[in-house]
């Protein structure tokens, strides 16, 4: 079944012969002429099981006219295929609000041909618009014939529902083909455009090693979560935290160790700060922190829990198994305080940290 749909589908798909005709059209036409040919073969059920039998050469007509429209896109009469469908589409709506009255549902056949127009490449603006008037004209004279005239069938409640529904199917899935066929590279084209400036964020904002935001990424978070914390009242604390005796892991073990370490450690800062605000690697061995919504004092209870986890976490460098400590500075930033002066604050506390022995938090 997949592989007749697919093939279906390619088929539709096929380029036109006539290199200055537009293949877009031609791919609307030949969905349009595959949807209203189903359409005539329902409408051809409809009579028959209803008793219309000398009528049934209505939807055989249209379904032979509609198939030889789709016939045509497929040779150098393109354009010609593009007029025949509107000219079918307005006798059918004619024909049927003939047949079954206004309130079949005839009418949303008129929504068809205006997507169907508007969506062409063959005519101008100025003529879509004639058209679009034409349309009115016609829809008019048809819609006082429907309401003022008698209906040649005087249908059951059970037959107009069953009118409306198919009218309102086919009008829904023709309009939607048409657009997906006029807009899907335009669709397609904007996803790609969008997905593109995702990534090209994401590699702007992010660490490619550890996967953290990056030191500007990690400005900006810090910068207008303060903004927020001005405006709204609540506790903002910024951490520089430096990995203990970092060179000397480099040194003794290799830089391929030393990226592990950074690794491994940067899952565990994800892990912690995920419901406290936001962690960025720095540069280097070096992280920002900044935690939302607690007091320095909430800041340094927290901090000291993750110097505890982070000294007791084996981290596996090939056949090694290594432990670091970290220091850490917490400045609980003040409503006067600039971001650059809070970033120093820290930044000095972190090195008394150092200058005291490290694997500690300085508030």
């Amino acid at each position: 079944m997949g592989t007749w749909a697919g093939r279906f589908t390619a088929y539709i798909n096929k380029d036109v012969v006539n290199p200055n005709e537009s293949k877009k059209t031609a791919v609307m036409t030949r969905w349009l002429c595959t949807v209203m040919m189903l359409y005539a073969i329902g409408q051809m059920l409809f009579m028959l099981f209803s008793g219309y039998y000398a009528f049934v050469v209505f939807p055989i007509g249209f379904f032979c006219i509609y198939g030889g429209a789709f016939r045509l896109t497929y040779s150098r009469n393109t354009v010609a295929a593009f007029y025949l469908v509107i000219l079918m589409t307005l006798g059918w709506n004619l024909t049927s609000t003939v047949l079954y009255g206004w309130n079949s549902g005839a009418q949303y056949g008129y929504g068809i041909l205006l997507v169907y127009i508007f969506a062409s490449s063959y005519l101008t603006l100025r003529k879509k618009l004639l058209y679009m008037t034409g349309l009115m004209a016609a829809g008019s004279v048809i819609f006082v014939c429907g309401v003022y005239g008698r209906a040649v069938f005087e249908l059951s409640r059970s037959q107009y529902v069953l009118q409306e529904f198919m009218n309102m199917l086919v009008t829904f899935s023709t309009i939607a083909l048409t657009t997906t066929v006029f807009f899907g590279d335009t669709l397609d084209t904007v996803r790609k455009l969008m997905d593109y400036n995702r990534e090209i964020t994401y590699q702007a904002e992010t660490d490619a090693l550890t996967g953290l935001r990056n030191r500007r990424a990690g400005e900006k978070y810090f910068e207008e979560i303060r903004k927020e914390a001005i405006q709204e009242g609540f506790f903002v604390n910024v951490v520089m935290g430096d990995i203990d005796f970092f060179k000397k892991v480099n040194d003794t073990y290799g830089h391929d160790a030393g990226d592990e370490v950074l690794k491994v450690l940067a899952g565990i800062f994800q892990d912690f700060i995920k419901d406290k605000g936001a962690v960025a690697r720095w540069g280097g061995e070096e992280f920002l922190f900044v935690m939302v919504g607690m007091n320095g004092d909430e800041a340094c209870f927290e901090l000291e829990k993750l110097c505890e986890r982070i000294e007791k976490t084996p981290i596996q460098a090939g056949d090694q198994e290594l432990y670091v400590t970290m220091t850490f500075g917490i400045e609980e930033c003040g409503r006067e305080q600039s971001m650059e002066d809070a970033l120093e604050a820290a930044d000095r506390k972190l090195y008394m940290g150092k200058a005291r022995g490290r694997n500690q938090v300085v508030m």
